[in-house]
């Protein structure tokens, strides 16, 4: 009798095994979890990362990349790992619970829970917690010390005082008490640890372990500040000033050699501030008057950034106009005029000029002093407003951009371009090296630049002593612009690798290959990834150092990627001369870029498809034998998730077109499913990419309908100039009819759209021109173009006049010379012919596409007795912030049941039967 028994409770034990995969439901959402801010440790040994739910407490994850042991840290984020690779310090979050109580019961900001601060030492697994920590930082390439924040209450006193009551009794009343900041130094290998009092701010230098404080203090009736100076290594603690009045900015170099912060000793609100610079022995006032070419009335101000160069000798701070106070008046709120004036002379439209205006207060103008020639020179000012620093402020010059003369033609041009100079960081000299172009690149030896010109697309090379122009890719058989450019708008360029040696060399890509180019024109540019053009498959070169100033050219690594076949992997090459680049690693995946570890040959990488999960691989530079050290992954396989073909048709008018169709999992070809289409632009490069089931922010989520029965169809589309409505038409239902023929399974009549911006629009558009869809969703439609034209870009502040003319909604011409296109483009014009029922969201807070946008079409819709909705989520912008949880949810939830109905006979919930009335708003979600 026991056999049976035994083979029954074997055969019981197994059916998890073979269990039936589920659809995934939006109850799937929270617990979906994602690794996200991947760190290695310098010396390649360990890898921390996060390991997150989408809702809910997540943990830190830390592995022994040699052991392949990991250890995880409940609620760990914001890891920092020493720069010796001996610990990683992090921030732990409240559990969710808690901070649900706290939110609930609206605890006051000192009430609510706080994060503590968590440190890990890698060799012997230790970890050690402190509460109520913050403002935890790490001398991020230096030894093993860190500090962090905490506030202290002061032992709570009690004074007598009388309280005069119908008793007379004398009682004690507790003075509330008094908070200090303190910060802790501490060293978690030798356990070292020192605390400061009253600390306002602290920075660790870079490359040292020494620490700057800056702290706050009162005597008698006077309040001052003052720094400290803290060498780890020798435990010594200086005082090193201290004054009445302000300190701000306090900075070190990165060898913690040189000092400089702000001071100010005004007691008025509004204070000037004179720059202090030095050394922890000796600190000297530079005074404004010594500051060559600043403009009268200027001053060093505290809302420049104060910052030395990588090497320490040059310290760049800001400078501005001596604010002033404005005389108050008496009036009363009535009395008082209060309007914005709109000038046809305005560079910028008032609602930009509103939007940028408190930036525009605190705008500061670069300086900069030479702390070995003790020079201090203006570089910035209003006709220099905009300053880039080079060479991480080592160089010979900063690069200056201006673009007023072209700025207020900007809202209709679609022109972002600047006149662009040099400026001498010894000198001052200005050297005016480019006029109204998009950009430059100067080599790492500032002796070359190249640019992109934008009026004939080739690339030219500047002698930066001379000023002399060559050109440089003119007569090669290619061109170096975005070949795929579809717009009414100059086509930009493909961007440049990077620089060989002494700037006599550039790198620069077209559509597939990389280009060896000598910027003199000695020789002849030289096409160095031979065979990416005849392969269709793109080289792009892969920065593994970050502070790598000139290309590994004799052993660089490549990223490759298949235009035809969407396969990925890594290449190996020798750039100095043409051959065609050794693959390491390819596949029909999607790779992500490798990181490196900086003291180590050790690297890890993504790689993902549809059904794959992006789990992290260690390797190194040899790309030898990958291993997978993560495991998030494995939450797919309870789930059917579908699976995923790059398809290819010829649309209407003969383009040959691609595109990606997602199918359930395993399907059956006798039955009839419904499919979707969802699009854009062009998609179909995201074949191998992997989708995490989450809420929609605005769009359905590819594996959550396949895995609900749906298929799911994303085409790519080309456009015309003047016509994007009938391109979408050309390209989307061209490849929907190929679908259905080619696919048995989908039932032509449980077909439906779904966009979200311009891809909403092109929905919208859509369902005035066919009637082939039983369904349409659209996400923040523009739906007519009349009005539209003239709005405002809220986001930005900026006419949206550019958008028709130039670039993403492609009529190529004003309102005035264009009418008829604008017309023929605005679904809105012809909502009579809507016979498809629409769900629309269009968020009030909407900056990129105006809300009436929505508005327009659903009152029309509306008007003609449509089925047509509008979700409108209340202070949500253009598409549902990743934040809002709930919203994101709820739209998860209608655009479901708003599909499942149209589409699978579903029943149709309340919101679609009789709406959601604004009484009901609080409780009734209308499901």
């Amino acid at each position: 009798m026991k056999q049976p028994y035994l083979m029954l409770l074997f055969c019981a034990m197994c059916l998890p095994a073979f269990a039936q995969k589920k659809a995934l439901t939006v109850n799937d959402f929270a617990s979906w979890k994602q690794i996200s801010s991947m760190q290695l440790s310098e010396n390649g040994n360990y890898l921390v990362y996060e390991y997150n739910p989408e809702m809910g407490d997540g943990a830190l994850i830390i592995t022994n990349l040699k052991t392949k042991v990991s250890d995880t840290i409940a609620r760990g984020y914001n890891a920092k790992i020493s720069g010796n690779s001996t610990f990683v310090a992090f921030q732990i979050k409240p559990q969710i619970a808690l901070r649900r109580v706290a939110e609930t019961a609206k605890y006051k900001k000192d009430k609510q829970p706080k994060d503590s601060i968590g440190i890990y030492v890698f060799e012997n697994k230790s970890l050690t917690k402190y509460e109520s920590a913050s403002a935890l930082q790490i001398p991020s390439k230096a030894g093993s010390w860190l500090a962090y924040k905490i506030v202290k209450s002061a032992v709570k006193d009690t004074a007598a005082v009388v309280v005069k009551d119908s008793s007379t009794v004398a009682k004690k009343k507790p003075v509330k008490a008094k908070k200090d900041t303190l910060v802790v130094a501490y060293n978690p290998i030798t356990k070292d640890s020192i605390a400061f009092k009253h600390i306002k701010d602290f920075s660790w230098a870079v490359k040292k372990n020494d620490l700057l404080l800056t702290y706050k203090e009162k005597d008698s009736a006077k309040t001052y500040q003052g720094l400290l100076y803290f060498d780890a290594d020798t435990k010594k603690t200086d005082s090193i000033y201290r004054e009445e009045g302000d300190i701000e900015k306090a900075t070190l170099n990165q060898q913690a050699t040189q000092i400089a912060f702000l001071v100010s000793t005004d007691t008025t609100k509004i204070k000037s501030y004179a720059l202090f610079e030095g050394t922890k022995e000796k600190l000297q006032h530079i005074k404004k008057s010594a500051i060559t070419g600043i403009p009268e009335n200027w001053e060093p101000s505290k809302n420049g950034n104060i910052y030395f160069s990588e090497k320490g000798n040059r310290l760049f701070f800001g400078t501005a106009y001596q604010e002033i106070e404005h005389k108050k008046d008496t009036l009363l709120n009535n009395e008082r005029a209060s309007l914005d004036v709109w000038s046809w002379t305005d560079k910028d439209l008032q609602p930009a000029q509103k939007l940028s205006a408190t930036r525009d207060q605190k705008k500061t103008y670069l300086a900069v002093y030479d702390t070995d020639a003790q020079k201090a020179i203006q570089l910035g000012d209003s006709l220099y407003p905009n300053i880039t620093v080079l060479d991480k402020g080592d160089g010979k010059y900063v690069l200056a951009s201006n673009n007023d003369a072209y700025e207020r033609a900007t809202s209709w041009s679609g022109l972002w371009i600047s006149d662009y100079t040099l400026i001498n960081l010894k000198t001052g000299e200005k050297k005016s090296i480019l006029k109204g172009q998009n950009r430059g690149w100067i080599g790492p030896a500032q002796k070359m630049a190249v640019y992109f010109n934008r009026k004939d697309s080739i690339y030219y090379s500047i002698n930066l002593q001379t000023l002399k122009e060559t050109p440089l890719t003119h007569n090669l058989g290619v061109v170096f612009y975005d070949e795929q450019h579809d717009t009414p708008s100059e086509p930009g360029p493909y961007g440049i690798a990077g620089w060989g040696e002494n700037d006599e060399t550039v790198y620069v890509y077209d559509r597939y290959d990389i280009w060896k180019i000598d910027v003199a024109e000695k020789q002849k540019p030289v096409r160095v990834t031979k065979s990416g053009r005849e392969n269709h498959t793109s080289y792009r070169y892969i920065k593994l150092d970050t502070d790598e100033k000139v290309l590994n050219t004799k052993n660089a690594l490549l990223y490759t990627f298949n235009e035809k076949t969407k396969a990925s992997g890594f290449s190996q090459t020798n750039l100095e001369r043409s051959r065609t680049p050794k693959t390491v690693l390819y596949g029909d995946v999607m790779y992500g870029y490798p990181d490196k570890a900086r003291n180590a040959a050790t690297i890890v990488f993504t790689k993902q498809d549809f059904t794959t999960y992006p789990d992290v691989y260690v390797t190194t530079t040899k790309f030898k034998s990958p291993q997978k050290i993560t495991n998030a992954g494995e939450q797919v396989n309870k789930f059917k998730f579908g699976t995923v073909s790059l398809e290819e048709w010829t649309a209407y008018d003969g383009t040959k077109l691609q595109g990606l169709l997602y199918k359930p999992e395993n399907y059956d070809p006798n039955k009839k499913y419904p499919m979707i289409s969802y699009f854009y632009e062009l998609n179909s490069d995201t074949y191998h990419r992997f989708y995490s089931p989450a809420p929609s922010r605005s769009t359905i989520s590819k594996s959550f309908y396949t895995s609900n029965d749906y298929f799911v169809f994303v085409p790519d589309i080309v456009y015309k100039t003047g016509h994007p409505g009938k391109s979408a038409y050309n390209c989307i239902v061209s490849g929907v009819d190929a679908m259905v023929k080619k696919y048995s399974a989908i039932d032509a009549s449980r077909l439906a759209l779904q966009g979200q911006s311009w891809g909403g629009y092109q929905t919208a558009y859509l369902i005035t021109q066919t009637n082939k869809f039983a369904a349409a969703m659209a996400g923040a439609p523009v739906s007519n173009m009349t009005s539209a034209y003239g709005g405002i870009r809220w986001g930005t502040g900026m006419s949206r006049m550019f958008q028709y003319e130039h670039t993403q909604s492609r009529i190529g011409g004003t309102l005035w010379n264009k009418l008829d296109l604008y017309l023929e483009n605005s679904p809105l014009f012809y909502a009579d012919k809507v016979k498809t029922p629409l769900l629309m969201m269009h968020n009030d807070a909407d900056t990129a596409v105006p809300w009436y946008q929505g508005i327009e079409y659903f009152t029309a819709l509306r008007r003609l007795d449509k089925p047509v909705w509008m979700l409108s989520y209340n202070g949500e912008p253009h598409n549902l912030n990743g934040s809002s949880w709930g919203d994101r949810m709820d739209l998860s939830i209608r655009m479901k049941q708003f599909f499942d109905h149209y589409l699978k006979d579903a029943p149709a919930p309340q919101w679609m039967i009789k709406g959601r009335p604004a009484v009901e708003k609080s409780w009734n979600k209308g499901y």
